[in-house]
């Protein structure tokens, strides 16, 4: 019977992240590109009226699980 303890690597700390500084432009922009992609999907992204999401029933019963 082995009495000893194993070996524990110690863990190093985290890395110190400063605050980063962020343009207004960039922010700007990239709530314009959120907004730009929302308007694109439009009604394609909404559940009653999805672009083919939902697939259609099959007519063949299957077994669960196949």
């Amino acid at each position: 019977m082995c009495s000893s303890a194993p070996k524990v690597n110690p863990v190093p700390s985290q890395p110190y992240v400063g605050p980063e500084v962020i343009d207004e432009a960039a922010v700007q922009e990239r709530d314009r590109a959120r907004q730009r992609a929302r308007s694109r999907a439009g009604r394609q992204s909404t559940i009653l009226a999805g672009g083919g999401a939902v697939a259609p029933t099959a007519p063949v019963k299957t077994a669960l699980g196949a």
